[in-house]
């Protein structure tokens, strides 16, 4: 290795130092902009057109599209319908290598969580305090989508080329088990050797992912008074009962290890969370009877390797086992109705290489052994990794709040990964000559 070679590392931290506030002003940018997604629809349309004007300004060669213009968008086997993408463009933009190398790319989501309840200052109006970056989608997951940028802007600017392509994406829909976004990229053939998701992770290296359903849960009952000695069935204390039954069994699964080899070095609780309860009639001023029916929505995650219908039978028996009673011998039979997309949880094979790159450049950029690790939630890495050939590893900063008031990016951590993204795309895809 010559002297200009082994001195590289040391220009792309000094750069990286220099122009910290060129990262943060780029981050503000985005956070500015509301991309909350509303579920069917979003608002991601003006942050992704300055998002394609950046990019374009940088030298990349940029795109937007909407996904419904894709050809195989609908028909790609990952699709979900029933969202509306009519005002929702993608924007993918190439650093083109000169031949030779493997492509990398770097595949972020733009839209946002709701405004969560507590905000004490506008979500869409960042701030810096303390070396930490405030606003809603610091964290989740502008951040890593600025660092990816600036990870680029950094090699071209040092004037250090590339042999392998490198690709940044910006997709809508992710949230609230979206993915139709990063679905609609592969069916526009954004594709690579190699794919980093800037998913928060505190610098962690995340080669696996959980999935997780979202139901509602429903128990129907009878109502009225028992003047003349009916028997009323009240589905309310049968779904209080279902929810005893998941608090207890997400105690129980938490004492089991999970699959080699990215879950098996730790037990971990796996969340199985009540999001709403709904019953009876609640545009009425007074109730006097009980409700016909009880509606529990509940999150469950799970490990890879487990499917939607696995899931489901899981806790169908494990309430026989919990009340102590069949089906057939009158336990009132939970029914489930899918609300989003279920999201199978997925894993890269343990001898990827990008896998030891990332580990060593992380160990480079902190001074302390990279953490390998499956992650402890479920994302949209699964459509790279279930239903594509680019095996997706997770990699982004550290902060806190997300999709909760006050969320943040740390700063400094910010500036790490610019690192370790920049010294990566330099081994994966190969330094130019």
């Amino acid at each position: 290795m010559s002297g200009n070679e082994r001195n590289i590392p040391v220009l792309i931290r000094d750069w990286i130092q220099l122009n910290r506030g060129r990262m943060a002003d780029l981050l503000s940018t985005l956070i500015r902009y509301d991309t909350v997604n509303r579920v069917v629809t979003g608002t991601e349309k003006e942050c992704q057109q300055k998002l394609h004007e950046l990019m374009q300004e940088l030298g990349l060669e940029a795109e937007l599209y909407y996904p419904e213009e894709v050809p195989g968008f609908h028909e790609h086997p990952a699709y979900y319908p029933g969202k509306d993408y009519s005002d929702r463009p993608n924007v993918s933009a190439k650093w083109r290598g000169t031949g030779g190398g493997k492509s990398l790319l770097f595949s972020s989501h733009i839209d946002t969580a709701a405004i969560a309840p507590g905000w004490e200052t506008d979500p869409f109006s960042p701030f810096v305090e303390d070396n930490k970056l405030f606003g809603l989608g610091s964290y989740d997951m502008k951040g890593g989508l600025a660092a990816s940028m600036m990870a680029a802007r950094c090699l071209m600017e040092l004037g250090i080329k590339l042999q392998g392509d490198v690709l940044i994406e910006s997709v809508v829909d992710e949230e609230f088990g979206g993915a139709n976004g990063t679905v609609a990229g592969r069916a526009h053939g954004v594709t690579a050797d190699a794919v980093i998701i800037p998913e928060p992770t505190n610098l962690a290296l995340y080669p696996a992912a959980r999935g997780g359903a979202l139901w509602r849960v429903t128990f129907r009952g009878t109502t009225g008074l028992s003047f003349s000695g009916e028997v009323m069935q009240n589905p309310a204390n049968d779904a209080a009962r279902f929810i005893v039954f998941l608090e207890k069994h997400e105690q129980e699964r938490a004492d089991l290890a999970g699959p080699a080899p990215w879950y098996s070095d730790r037990k971990e609780q796996l969340p199985i969370i009540v999001t709403r309860l709904e019953a009876g009639d609640l545009s009425s001023p007074l109730c006097d009877v009980g409700p016909v029916e009880c509606h529990v929505d509940i999150w469950v995650e799970c490990y890879p390797g487990v499917s939607e219908d696995q899931l489901r039978e899981e806790l169908l028996l494990g309430y026989e086992r919990f009340s102590g009673r069949s089906y057939e011998q009158g336990l009132a039979r939970p029914e489930f109705n899918k609300m989003i997309r279920f999201l199978p949880g997925c894993s890269v094979a343990p001898d990827f290489p990008l896998l030891p790159i990332l580990a060593e450049e992380i160990e480079s950029a902190t001074g302390r052994k990279a953490e390998v690790t499956g992650a402890p939630y479920a994302c949209d890495a699964f459509v790279f990794n279930e239903y594509g050939s680019s095996p997706a590893l997770i990699l982004g900063p550290s902060g806190g709040n997300a999709h909760a008031p006050g969320e943040f990016v740390d700063l400094d951590s910010l500036v790490v990964l610019v690192e370790i993204y920049a010294t990566s795309m330099l081994r994966w895809c190969g330094r130019s000559t």
